[in-house]
């Protein structure tokens, strides 16, 4: 059995633990956090869930996950690159883009990792990822504007912030 650990709209623990898909109360909220990996080239490597995923099967996106009792985002998303796609990183390496609330109860750190890594160098988990791929800013944008891609709100600042992480070396 997986737990969350609770927290509030801030991120200061609650001290409240609770099974996986536990309903939260009004002012809780669950860590979660995203993966932008970005190349040399600029391009960003989305990957397309498992259709058999609960929560946005079949569709393209970036390495996302929840976090479980006991882990930070940062180490969460350590985990979550490395079962996702089988590409082992340093928490030091990634690059904090930004925090959202959800009206769904989620707290997401966003972070960005720079990584030049061939395609075939990756272990995809079956249950959760189906392919993946390297795209440009342009192919981003139109697979965003045509539903391929899970859009929210703050995808265009994400974009823009998690490209900058090489223009600032």
């Amino acid at each position: 059995m997986e737990y969350w650990e609770i927290c509030d709209k801030e991120g200061n623990l609650t001290g409240r633990i609770v099974p996986k898909g536990t309903s939260l109360q009004a002012g809780e909220y669950h860590l979660a956090m995203e993966a932008w990996i970005v190349n040399a080239k600029g391009q960003i490597l989305i990957q397309r869930r498992a259709d058999s995923c609960e929560v946005l099967g079949g569709i393209w996106g970036l390495t996302t996950g929840r976090m479980i009792a006991g882990e930070d985002t940062r180490t969460g998303a350590v985990r979550e690159i490395r079962e996702e796609l089988g590409l082992s990183v340093k928490a030091s390496a990634l690059h904090h883009l930004l925090r959202v609330a959800r009206s769904d109860h989620l707290l997401w750190d966003v972070y960005a990792l720079k990584a030049d890594v061939s395609l075939a160098a990756l272990t995809l988990q079956p249950e959760e990822v189906s392919e993946v791929r390297w795209v440009d800013q342009k192919t981003f944008r139109r697979m965003l504007s045509s539903g391929e891609l899970f859009f929210y709100p703050e995808i265009e600042e994400v974009l823009q912030k998690a490209l900058e992480i090489y223009q600032n070396d």
